[in-house]
């Protein structure tokens, strides 16, 4: 009776390991939020569309009475996945909320000490 339990065991192992060594590998769809500070690769990180953030993360930080960068949420869209400065097809810089609209044209999507980046069309 133990053999026939093992030999069903067994079974069940082999037929677990052939699923899981030939299931088809599984990836993560682009989700609708970004966080507010990195390079996001269009079409692999984020799907295309226009998204919606609500400002810098930081409160406003005056420095010498002049408004600091770290109180200004920016964003760039880049040609190439390095994201230098000679690759930016259009950026933006606020103290407020924005919204950008990123096509599927560029390669990335980068940004700089934003809230959260959600996804509205």
């Amino acid at each position: 009776m133990a053999l026939a339990s093992l030999s069903g065991a067994t079974a069940g192992i082999v037929a677990c390991m052939t699923a899981c060594v030939f299931a088809a590998p599984t990836v993560a769809d682009p989700g609708d939020q970004i966080p507010g500070n990195g390079v996001f690769l269009v079409g692999t990180d984020m799907l295309p569309g226009t998204y919606r953030t609500e400002g810098p993360a930081n409160p406003l930080i005056l420095v010498f009475g002049r408004v600091s960068e770290l109180s200004t949420c920016s964003w760039s869209t880049p040609s190439t996945p390095a994201a230098s400065t000679d690759d930016i097809i259009d950026t933006n810089t606020s103290m407020g909320p924005m919204s950008v609209v990123i096509p599927p044209t560029v390669a990335a999507f980068q940004t700089m000490n934003c809230k959260l980046w959600m996804r509205v069309g």
